[in-house]
């Protein structure tokens, strides 16, 4: 027995003149399985750090005698990202070196501003490893409750991830089972392009053999997946759950469940 796997409500035959933003993109629901390929960002969109980062940073920082706690490592780890800029901030950059060496930063002015840890470098190893662990992470429920991954998969489109990350991904997506619906895994570090940075988003369509307007993008943040997406003509939908950004002119979901 079949089933219909998007509601009538998200299938339009004409866009209306006035659901168009300034570059032309619909700001209507979208009826992804008109699609051939469907690329996904990861952090933010896919998975979250479990129960947060500092909570992990914590557990592994007890044993080299930090005293601190989770919600201040949380709070400068925050800090920390942003006055480094993100993964986004490394452009071209690629390689293992390149990688450790940004969260090493990250990690480092995190401690730092919460008093230090013994033995920082070996803190720093255990730590960067305990990202790998299905432990560190958990899929949101929504991701989990719609199946969308899934049933794209069912209907035979194209999946990719299209994601500013570290050479870890592949594994941290195989580890939470979610791996094999992907048809290729794309990390920022790995192939030397960071979104918003086209080059990443070329080498999707590569590897997806799709054009740019039979492919859409989900992401979270509309600085690298809308932008990115948008400059190489893909359409592409944001998933805000928080309401960060009411005033994104992309289609915006809050949840995958409005996708099913």
């Amino acid at each position: 027995m079949g089933f219909r796997l998007w509601p009538k409500v998200y299938t339009t035959i004409k866009t209306p003149k006035n659901s168009l933003n300034s570059e032309g993109f619909s700001t209507l629901p979208t009826h992804l399985d008109s699609f051939k390929a469907v690329f996904f960002d990861v952090g933010g969109t896919l998975l979250t750090p479990h129960p947060s980062v500092g909570h992990i940073y914590l557990e592994q920082a007890i044993p080299f005698g930090f005293t601190g706690s989770a919600d201040d490592l949380n709070f400068h780890f925050r800090r920390a990202w942003k006055a480094l800029g993100g993964m986004e901030s490394l452009g071209q950059k690629k390689g293992l070196e390149v990688e450790r060496r940004y969260w090493r930063d990250v990690v480092k002015r995190t401690f730092d501003a919460c008093g230090g840890v013994d033995d920082f470098e070996n803190c720093f190893e255990n730590i960067y490893d305990a990202f790998r662990s299905r432990d560190a992470w958990r899929l949101y429920e929504d991701v989990v409750e719609s199946r969308l991954v899934e049933r794209l998969k069912d209907k035979g489109v194209v999946l990719g991830i299209v994601s500013n990350w570290d050479s870890r991904l592949k594994e941290i997506l195989d580890n939470l089972e979610i791996g094999h619906h992907f048809d290729f895994v794309l990390a920022s570090t790995v192939i030397g392009s960071a979104k918003p940075d086209p080059l990443i988003f070329e080498k999707a369509l590569q590897l997806s053999g799709t054009s740019p307007d039979q492919t859409i993008h989900i992401g979270d943040e509309p600085s690298t997946d809308i932008t990115g997406a948008r400059n190489l003509g893909i359409d592409a939908i944001l998933i805000d759950r928080k309401n960060r950004y009411p005033d994104c002119d992309a289609k915006t979901i809050s949840s995958f469940m409005e996708l099913v």
